[in-house]
């Protein structure tokens, strides 16, 4: 709800009562309403792990939903998986779905490989830069990600000029900015979160730096914009995972929370909020994480008829008939360490101080 991630949580949230409100509405999960309990993880490690523990030990939750930082979820996978609650989230790091953690781990966002190479083949196909710089924030899941980004523009015949990972929080990036521009890049590839990017962007354009930059889109929005100013801010590109605007799951999720259009995530947690309701509605009895993370796969991936809604989904399961969830963000099929499969992603540009979408890929 706050700190780095803050510009997003607010509407996560409000995606999840939604969902959690309608399935309550129509009489709960086998006749017995869903309780949410809500918690701040702050975009900070140590913060979620006492939420975290508060929600298991108190709460007594049988699934956490939606934390954004990789950093964040995996602080708090290692009490998930030791206390058998279901967890999802939004996060991208390759470690989040990585160990023996008994299936109670999950995600809706792409790993770090799908992501690498989906900004790679984007920044190849533009033609236009030859010379390409990475500046990556010190976290778990920029580094790898840029890992994938730059071997994906390396096979392609371009040259990445430099390689740099920079410290969180700090007042200037002078010294990262000369050194980077000393090697001429077109395009420098900025991965990390919106407060270090805006100083990265005003440190580039003291600078003089007339290439483009590129940078993942829950670092380049509105806050960015704001931050940085207009006039620094224009040009700037961006690329992140985007819902499935035209799906039925989508149309429902943009009525319900539809200030949240310009939120990559809040869709995701829709889709937490409805896959959760559907593993439990996939077995009477017992409501646990262990339920969910077996039924999982059950509701949501193919065979089965195709369903939008909760309440599709649960009709279905009570006439005893397979369903395949397909959700706002995107299909929502899983692999078996609970990573998503596929998801379309979403190129943006900053243009007269708002973000406009100008392409969709679907890899």
């Amino acid at each position: 709800m706050t700190g780095a991630g803050g510009a997003y949580g607010p509407d996560m949230q409000k995606a999840i009562v939604s969902v959690a409100e309608r399935i309550n509405k129509g009489g709960g999960i086998h006749g017995r309403p869903i309780q949410l309990f809500h918690e701040d993880s702050q975009t900070n490690p140590e913060a979620a792990v006492r939420a975290a523990r508060k929600l298991i030990d108190v709460n007594k939750v049988v699934a956490l939903m939606s934390t954004f930082a990789s950093a964040v979820t995996l602080a708090v996978k290692p009490l998930a998986v030791e206390s058998k609650v279901f967890y999802i989230s939004v996060s991208g790091a390759d470690a989040v779905t990585e160990g023996n953690h008994g299936g109670y781990i999950a995600r809706t966002q792409p790993n770090t490989k799908l992501q690498g190479q989906v900004y790679g083949k984007w920044v190849v196909s533009r033609k236009e830069w030859k010379r390409v710089a990475l500046m990556t924030l010190q976290t778990p899941f920029a580094v790898p990600f840029g890992d994938n980004f730059t071997a994906t523009v390396k096979s392609a015949g371009l040259t990445v000029t430099d390689s740099l990972i920079y410290e969180d929080k700090k007042a200037s990036y002078r010294s990262e900015i000369t050194r980077v521009l000393a090697t001429n890049p077109e395009l420098i590839m900025l991965l990390g979160y919106t407060p270090d990017s805006v100083v990265m962007a005003k440190e580039l354009y003291r600078a003089a730096y007339k290439g483009a930059v590129l940078g993942p889109a829950f670092a380049i929005n509105a806050k960015f914009v704001e931050g940085a100013g207009a006039e620094v801010a224009e040009g700037v590109w961006a690329i992140d995972p985007a819902p499935s605007f035209d799906s039925p799951a989508y149309k429902q999720f943009a009525a319900a929370v539809p200030q949240a259009d310009k939120n990559p995530y809040a869709p995701q947690s829709w889709d937490h909020m409805t896959l959760v309701g559907l593993a439990l509605a996939a077995r009477r009895g017992e409501a646990s994480g262990t339920v969910i993370k077996d039924n999982l796969r059950t509701i949501s991936n193919p065979p089965g008829t195709v369903v939008t809604s909760y309440e599709d989904g649960a009709r279905l399961l009570a006439e005893g008939k397979k369903i395949n969830y397909e959700g706002a963000s995107g299909s929502c099929d899983f692999d078996a360490i609970g990573d998503i499969l596929s998801r379309p992603f979403g190129v943006y540009q900053v243009r007269k101080g708002k973000i406009e979408q100008a392409a969709i890929i679907n890899p």
